[in-house]
């Protein structure tokens, strides 16, 4: 079977990177609604793809926002279900913000291809569609039942894929999921994960005088919400890079001597890792490896912050308000509903007097 798949996937490996070019200059930005057109576009070409590769029942399914593409192929008897998740939707990708080259418009140079989406999932979830093609094409069927969900919302944290996988639960029972949504240690080493850290999202707003103020007159009467919002995002941690918010740990599922002793056993080398960053040293959680720390801890990131004046010259104000986004990284047994809501608290009790 594998022969015959290598030799299938040898005569078409240019027509598929052709088609994985398609795909890219498809500008599937889910969070910017002058692109809902361009997602639902980049669903009807992930439909006609899979139609091609020989899968069944394939649909393009609406959500209460961007759709979803769903399709199968059922007929393994006595053999396990098995659905492959991907999203074919992209993160934003203003040319302004380092790209070299038109985001949407995909090269080839020294054999990779670059374009917003390549690896971020179009690229990765096209793969389970041409090994499914390549296996009818060639043994006539599959060794498994397989359902794909491929979805248009996973940029903006899948907002209405839970209502959406709670009423069709029938059409996407399985026996496990893989998602096609993932890395690889290496060019030459593989990955194949069991869990990835959850998240929570929150926007901070602190407000204080009804309008930007004169430093020279106000200044020294009156809290300057950008100093109010520093010292209430300094709280969050430590300096040792423990979280200090009250009962943030509470439900962290401890790690194991055992998984301990698993994560340490993958090769990681910290100062090649600290040196393709770009960073002058590594930080984080005292106690802890540099593997546990992005992959088995809890973590709490400031994303952006802004407020006041920062454009051109000056302008002595103290600013009528300061904003900040944070999101949580999260991990076994924590609830990202609680856990919002105990940061929330958090940094309400840590604003000073003179903002809100």
């Amino acid at each position: 079977m594998a022969d015959g798949c290598e030799a299938w996937f040898d005569a078409r490996q240019n027509a598929a990177i052709a088609e994985l070019v398609e795909f890219l200059r498809i500008p599937s930005i889910s969070a910017d609604p002058h692109h809902a057109a361009d997602v639902q576009h980049a669903g009807v070409w992930v439909c006609e793809r899979l139609r091609r590769a020989g899968l069944e029942h394939v649909s393009l399914l609406a959500t209460g926002g961007h759709p979803v593409v769903y399709a199968d192929w059922l007929h393994a008897e006595a053999a396990s279900t098995v659905l492959i998740y991907g999203h074919f939707d992209v993160q934003p990708a203003a040319e302004d913000e380092g790209w070299t080259a038109p985001p949407f418009a995909p090269r080839l140079a020294d054999g990779r291809l670059y374009a917003r989406g390549a690896s971020d999932d179009k690229g990765n979830m096209l793969i389970p569609i041409l090994a499914a093609e390549a296996l009818l094409g060639t043994e006539g069927r599959l060794p498994v039942n397989v359902k794909f969900l491929f979805e248009g919302e996973e940029e903006i944290l899948s907002p209405d894929m839970p209502a959406f996988v709670a009423a069709e639960r029938q059409r996407l029972a399985c026996d496990f999921v893989v998602s096609a949504d993932g890395w690889q240690w290496s060019e030459t080493e593989g990955d194949l994960r069991v869990a990835l850290r959850g998240i929570c999202s929150l926007q901070v707003d602190v407000t204080g005088p009804a309008r930007d103020l004169h430093s020279g007159s106000h200044g020294g009467a009156v809290e300057n919400p950008i100093h109010a919002l520093a010292a209430i995002l300094a709280s969050l941690r430590d300096t040792n890079g423990h979280i200090l918010v009250p009962g943030f740990y509470d439900e962290v599922r401890v790690l194991t001597a055992e998984e301990r002793s698993q994560l340490a056993a993958i090769p990681f080398g910290e100062e090649s890792y600290r040196a393709s960053l770009g960073v002058p040293a590594l930080a984080g959680e005292a106690g802890y490896t540099v593997r546990e720390r992005i992959g088995a801890r809890p973590t709490i990131e400031v994303n952006g912050i802004w407020g006041g004046h920062t454009g051109a010259g000056i302008r002595t104000i103290i600013p009528a308000s300061a904003h900040a986004m944070l999101t949580c990284r999260l991990v076994a047994d924590q609830d990202p509903d609680c856990i919002a809501a105990l940061v929330a608290q958090h940094l309400e009790a840590k604003a000073p007097a003179g903002v809100r």
